[in-house]
């Protein structure tokens, strides 16, 4: 490296810029450092690069350093699970795209807008911002970018479908199409790059559907293109994909050895949803090896990394709502004084709609307080039926919810025949498992279970689909309700 690529390396890492220095900087090597930002493990760093190109390209004018500076910082805060910042960088790229009539630029922006939703739990709205990513795409002229847009977009749509636990069957379809697109890129090192995510990507979805041997083969082509284009972030998706298919195989000792490879690297990335999924599996892999020590420290890594991502996702999600709701205020407030300038032209028409709008509200009104009065009295019923609860169930309530250390001995006391039925049947469970079982025999959802335990919704659904395996349970039969009448 020569020294002059050596100063600019360490300028951008460094807020001591001037405008005058920025004069210095080309085009060229602006995208060839924001390049680079897609690469490194480290995504805060990342961010430190590419806001640094951003102020460059803004001070010497230029476009795509400026667009390309923002879809590097977007996909930092898409790793980082910083969703509301990669909304309001998406927003900002989008507008800037508009202005330059850049159809590319803008159909990344709700390319990027569309995963942020999905990742918060907003699913009709991905859907809608997708589907106008995908309008957006019809008018990229670059064959490169259109292709890049259409693999990116279909992407999308598998991982909408799988963030809401649809069948994987559903969701391989669009994985398929996915790569198909990505392979028509001519760029080489864009094309290997894009590849390797979604092959990663292809193989989740093939240890989803128990098709081991195709999922392997996707996630080490994953592995050996992120390692050709020195890309570690894609490195690490195709090691964590081995250890999760190795996992499900019951080969232990492949899943340790895949995922200590790849937990460095998510370490360094900040990745803490990918984290927390390594560090339970680990988890129940050392328990199941008798490890209690270790068991217990993976145990405990996961559970203090649920807790920070449940506030985190509760705090990004109550921003996100609020802006959505100001959003839909405005549309809102637009329509309405459009509506009202009509009125004004159609004077007769607006009496007959007042007239009409009072009274639908008046019987709205009337339906209103009905409902609410039915709601009071639904409410009293529930609270006289709560007074009748048996003491016991209450108290195994109480110790399930503070996940305090008896609630397994109180269960076997209240339900020792569920108890005694559970293990003599499935006498390989686990303690843990047996657990898991209880909290589900008492009908906690899916995400009190996660709440009490201080884990992610996504791992206790990974380990509701386990335990169907082992009890050999159908995926169209209600777990909770199998529980119930075992």
């Amino acid at each position: 490296m020569d020294i002059q690529k050596k100063l600019l390396i360490l300028s951008l890492l460094f807020p001591f810029i001037s405008e005058v220095d920025a004069q210095q900087y080309t085009p060229q090597q602006i995208d060839q450092l924001i390049a680079k930002t897609f690469k490194i493990a480290d995504r805060n760093e990342a961010l430190k690069i590419s806001n640094k190109t951003y102020q460059i390209s803004a001070d010497i004018d230029y476009y795509q350093g400026k667009a390309k500076s923002l879809k590097a910082d977007i996909s930092s805060y898409l790793g980082l699970g910083e969703q509301e910042k990669a909304l309001k960088s998406a927003e900002k790229l989008y507008e800037i795209a508009k202005k330059e009539g850049d159809n590319y630029h803008c159909t990344q922006a709700y390319i990027a807008k569309s995963i942020a939703y999905a990742y918060l739990g907003f699913f009709e709205k991905a859907i809608r911002t997708s589907e106008e990513a995908e309008e957006f795409s019809k008018k990229i002229k670059d064959n490169d970018e259109l292709y890049s847009s259409l693999g990116q977009i279909y992407n999308g749509k598998a991982e909408i479908l799988n963030l809401q636990y649809t069948d994987p069957q559903k969701t391989l379809k669009y994985d398929l199409q996915s790569i198909e697109y990505y392979k028509k890129v001519k760029n080489k090192t864009k094309r290997n790059n894009w590849l390797s995510a979604q092959y990663s990507s292809l193989g989740i979805t093939y240890i989803d559907l128990e098709d081991y041997k195709p999922a392997l083969y996707y996630c080490r082509k994953a592995y050996e293109l992120g390692k050709q284009e020195n890309d570690s972030i894609n490195q690490a998706f195709g090691l964590f994909g081995l250890g999760n298919a190795y996992l499900e195989m019951k080969q232990n000792d492949s899943s340790i050895h895949y995922y200590k490879q790849a937990l460095p690297i998510f370490e360094k990335a900040n990745d803490i949803y990918r984290l927390q999924y390594i560090y339970d599996d680990l988890g129940m892999i050392y328990e199941q090896m008798d490890e209690d020590k270790i068991y217990a420290y993976y145990t405990k890594k996961s559970r203090e990394l649920g807790e920070i991502i449940r506030r985190k996702e509760k705090m990004e999600t109550d921003k996100v709502s609020q802006n959505i709701l100001e959003e839909e205020k405005k549309n809102w407030y637009k329509n309405l004084y459009i509506f009202i300038g009509s009125i004004i032209f159609l004077a007769v028409v607006f009496f007959f709609f007042t007239i009409k709008y009072f009274k639908s509200y008046k019987e709205e009104k009337e339906q209103k307080e009905n409902i609410e009065d039915d709601l009071i009295e639904k409410e009293e019923e529930l609270n006289h039926l709560e007074l009748k609860v048996n003491d016991a169930f209450a108290e195994l309530l109480e110790l399930a919810k503070s996940n305090d250390s008896s609630f397994l001995s109180r269960f076997k006391e209240i339900y020792p025949f569920f108890y005694n039925k559970l293990i003599t049947n499935y006498p390989e469970l686990t303690t843990g498992q047996i657990q898991f079982c209880a909290l589900l025999k008492l009908n906690f959802t899916t995400k009190e279970i996660a709440h009490y335990n201080n884990i992610s919704v996504r791992s206790v659904e990974t380990r509701k689909n386990r335990l169907r395996k082992q009890l050999d349970i159908s995926s169209e039969i209600d777990l909770n309700k199998w529980m119930m009448d075992f």
